[in-house]
């Protein structure tokens, strides 16, 4: 998004508070040092050991929500977190510290009539100066493309943000460990593991594609799912053998790999089932699946990915997550799983 610098003001007041670690408790006991750096309705943000986590705020004692209702009553720098003193600028409707409003790349301050852009973490750049540098393919972070790592810029043409690629999904054997902490997840809400054979691949953005051209799938593709089938009859071994085979991209930050196994998961278990519906209908519940892993994660970035499931724009990915994830909340994930099994549409032979 585009901002346009508008108007500036001066405050004078008395003192401004730096960030502040302290010992936060858990209403079952559990403690933890680290930074508040944001207030996200009933959520909060932490930064622990210098990684951002987001927890519920309603998980902590009384006294940690009392500090947190005084903290977000203090009008602060989105860029710093520190409270607005001396003097401030504001510019489409949010106010900074004149030292935080500049551009990453010039590390000039924006002037009057200067356009810019902002990203969600408060990054911010002159327009003129956009061309320098990348934006992540996972959490939309604006970078400085001569101050990045050579191998955040991926030969697929995807791009990462130091963040993303230190998280990044590079070897099978963690994949395999993504793999076995989503299976812990999908186990308790009913989803069952697949009976057939299953290979998950790691692969490039021109082999994703390629695969996903065999079922006429197109767009921003994360990961994708092929299944066959043999159906036997007679014999000794009558009965439907699957072979399942699902590709993701490879270098995916651990959260986002995450959900995107158990989106895949779901269309593996659909698949077995025979289970046919409109794509609203089969995204929207795959989608669903891959949210309830990313509750389970507390990193800022498993919150960002989840406003992206609730603000897609798309029909199947995201009309049809917010449809499904209001049939749920009127229901249970047992009586969700049968209403999909009595869509499916077995073979005739």
């Amino acid at each position: 998004m585009v901002y346009f610098w508008t108007r500036i003001f001066v405050l004078f007041l008395a003192f401004a508070t730096a960030l502040i670690a302290r010992v936060w408790t858990t209403k079952n006991g559990i403690q933890s040092e680290g930074e508040l750096f944001e207030v996200l309705g009933d959520r909060i943000g932490l930064k622990i050991k210098g990684r951002e986590y987001h927890f519920s705020l309603s998980r902590f004692v009384t006294a940690d929500q009392e500090y947190v209702r005084k903290w977000r009553s203090v009008p602060r720098c989105p860029v710093c977190k520190k409270t607005l003193g001396t003097r401030t600028i504001e510019a489409s409707g949010v106010k900074y510290h004149i030292g935080c409003f500049k551009c990453m790349v010039c590390h000039s301050g924006f002037k009057g009539g200067d356009q810019f852009r902002r990203d969600a973490w408060n990054g911010m750049v002159h327009v003129k100066h956009f061309q320098s540098t990348g934006v992540c393919g996972t959490c939309s972070k604006i970078f400085v493309k001569k101050n990045a790592n050579p191998k955040q810029f991926f030969t697929d043409g995807r791009m990462s943000c130091s963040s993303c690629f230190h998280d990044g999904v590079f070897e099978k054997s963690i994949l395999n460990e993504v793999e076995s902490r989503v299976w812990k997840t999908l186990l308790q809400i009913g989803l069952k593991k697949p009976i057939g054979k299953l290979t998950i691949r790691l692969v490039d953005r021109r082999l994703l594609d390629q695969e996903a051209l065999k079922i006429n799938a197109t767009g921003n593709l994360r990961g994708l799912t092929l299944t066959k089938y043999k159906i036997t009859k007679g014999g000794k071994n009558p009965g439907t053998s699957f072979d399942h085979t699902i590709y993701v991209l490879y270098g995916l930050p651990y959260i986002e790999c995450e959900s995107v196994l158990a989106h895949e998961f779901a269309h593996v278990w659909l698949n077995e089932r025979f289970i046919e519906s409109s794509p609203p209908v089969i995204e929207g519940f795959c989608n669903l699946v891959s949210s309830e892993v990313l509750k389970k994660e507390k990193s800022k970035l498993a919150s960002v990915l989840l406003d992206n499931l609730q603000n897609n724009t798309s029909l199947a990915y995201g009309v049809g997550y917010r449809k499904m994830k209001a049939n749920l909340a009127q229901k249970n994930w047992n009586i969700l799983l049968n209403e999909m099994k009595n869509r499916s549409k077995p073979p005739k032979i």
